[in-house]
């Protein structure tokens, strides 16, 4: 799936382009919903906050990825905070001219449609995993989720730090951890510079190592 609107089409219609350090909020839970928003550089977490204060997050969005869509799209309130998780610049663009521009250019229209569906299933799919299954199978099905556009054939790095796997799993990163540990003793995945490298199917089933 072909991810954001391009730049050309963003600056054509009057986005902002945001610089934003790390820790900055985009916008908090519970503020109406004005903007559409797109990372251009960086990384953007959405996380609700219970009475409690124990976070939740909705998910990490980074080049070419938009967030914050349904209450924007619904006239709505934020049911979560944006937070920027790496010096990021993300671009902001007003409610009349994203709506114009998805009038006169179907295939942006499409592609948000896509982009929303894919959300949604995600999170179906992470609230079973959350409710009912253990902590490798639940790491194993987000991997897998975010592995699903690329290559098969291929390994795929995880660009998520062992806390933001907690985050997604609903797990302690102390779980995570060695939940990583006993799926690399089985063949599933290996840590290469400090990252997580899921196996192909093939090595999967192979058993293989590297």
């Amino acid at each position: 799936m072909t991810e954001g609107l391009t730049t050309e089409l963003l600056m054509q219609n009057g986005a902002e382009a945001l610089s934003l350090a790390k820790g900055t909020m985009l916008f908090n839970q519970g503020d109406n919903a004005e903007y559409f928003w797109q990372v251009a550089r960086g990384k953007v977490k959405m996380s609700r906050y219970s009475e409690l204060g124990r976070e939740f997050v909705q998910g990490y969005f980074g080049e070419g990825q938009s967030f914050g869509e349904p209450p924007f799209f619904a006239k709505s309130t934020y049911p979560a905070a944006a937070f920027v998780v790496e010096d990021a610049i993300v671009w902001r663009i007003g409610r009349e001219a994203i709506m114009k521009l998805l009038k006169e250019r179907f295939d942006i229209h499409v592609w948000l449609v896509e982009a929303l569906s894919e959300r949604l299933i995600y999170k179906s799919m992470m609230l079973s995993e959350v409710a009912i299954e253990e902590a490798e199978h639940r790491l194993r099905s987000l991997i897998t989720y975010l592995a699903r556009e690329h290559d098969p054939a291929s390994d795929y790095i995880v660009m998520l730090t062992r806390q933001q796997l907690a985050d997604m799993t609903g797990l302690r990163v102390e779980t995570v951890i060695r939940t990583i540990k006993h799926l690399e003793s089985k063949g599933y995945l290996t840590i290469r510079k400090r990252r997580v490298v899921w196996f192909s199917k093939r090595k999967r089933i192979e058993g293989k190592k590297i």
